[in-house]
């Protein structure tokens, strides 16, 4: 009689594990995302994938040779307008306005995330007039063109005191906007924590600025980091804005070498500069996004 119930027992454990084992083949690793949030596409699902993205492909390569086709046949494919670009001058002067570009990243950068984290915390712990100040102020500035701010910097500041550096007039604004966005983020990731952690703070009586400090903060500022690496993709396009107050960054680079080009050798040049600065642009913006993957996956 004993033997029936342990017989029993080791069928069900077999049958649950040759289950278990059964899932784990079919769906190896980790689950994703797509994994929780969609079902996986019948036979018929992934045809109609199939057919649909090889019809997407088949219209961006029209298009791409139809853009080609035109662009040759005004003449911007010829040799002497790219060779142009090899010449040492040419490669100083766009590496200049490259710098220029990363300088106004890498400044813009240092001075939001440090700010923005500073009101993301003051909007969270500070007093009910406090909160109110700092929430008006990034709702402000989230709600407001940056290209306004920029104008303010450039028309109005002048008349009521000095006139800055263009550097500082395209760099203040880009400050206020990201700071803005960076408090949000903070806050929301503080806010996306257990509650639970706050209460064993305050139960082993730590008050609300060493539990933000030592507790919070640290883990909201993991979960944030590889949004942060993401405004800088933000932080890189808006430096195009630098054309407003004539800062020599790569679209206003490109602007001056198209007008003086044509000017001063009559070649128009016009497509092919913007296609190299648009190259540019890309190459930099796809490595901050694989950094931003990389640690998204590392921060799992």
């Amino acid at each position: 009689m004993s033997a029936a119930p342990s017989s029993i027992g080791g069928s069900i454990g077999g049958s649950i594990g040759g289950t278990i084992r059964t899932l784990r083949s079919a769906r190896p690793g980790r689950a994703t995302d797509a994994d929780l949030l969609f079902d996986a596409p019948g036979p018929r699902g992934r045809r109609r994938i199939t057919i649909i993205s090889g019809i997407v492909t088949l219209l961006a390569a029209v298009l791409i040779a139809a853009a080609l086709y035109q662009l040759a046949r005004e003449d911007q494919l010829a040799y002497p307008k790219w060779r142009y670009f090899l010449g040492q001058s040419i490669v100083i002067f766009l590496g200049k306005a490259l710098g220029g570009t990363l300088a106004v990243t890498a400044v813009s950068a240092l001075i939001s995330f440090p700010l923005g984290i500073l009101l993301g915390w003051a909007r969270l712990g500070a007093g009910l007039v406090g909160r109110t100040i700092v929430g008006l102020w990034i709702d402000m500035m989230r709600a407001v063109p940056m290209l306004l701010l920029i104008y303010f910097f450039l028309l109005a500041v002048p008349r009521f005191g000095p006139t800055l550096p263009a550097f500082w007039m395209l760099t203040i604004p880009i400050v206020m906007c990201i700071s803005a966005t960076t408090a949000e983020v903070f806050r929301s990731g503080v806010l996306a924590l257990d509650k639970g952690q706050t209460e064993a703070a305050q139960a082993l009586g730590l008050n609300r600025w060493r539990t933000m400090r030592f507790i919070l903060a640290p883990q909201a500022l993991r979960l944030m980091l590889p949004t942060l690496v993401t405004q800088l993709v933000t932080i890189l396009k808006d430096s195009t804005l630098g054309y407003a107050v004539s800062y020599a960054e790569l679209m206003y680079a490109g602007k001056v070498l198209v007008a003086s080009t044509a000017s001063n050798y009559n070649l128009d040049i016009y497509v092919p500069t913007y296609i190299i600065i648009a190259l540019l642009y890309v190459i930099m913006n796809w490595s901050l996004g694989a950094l931003a993957r990389n640690i998204e996956a590392r921060t799992r």
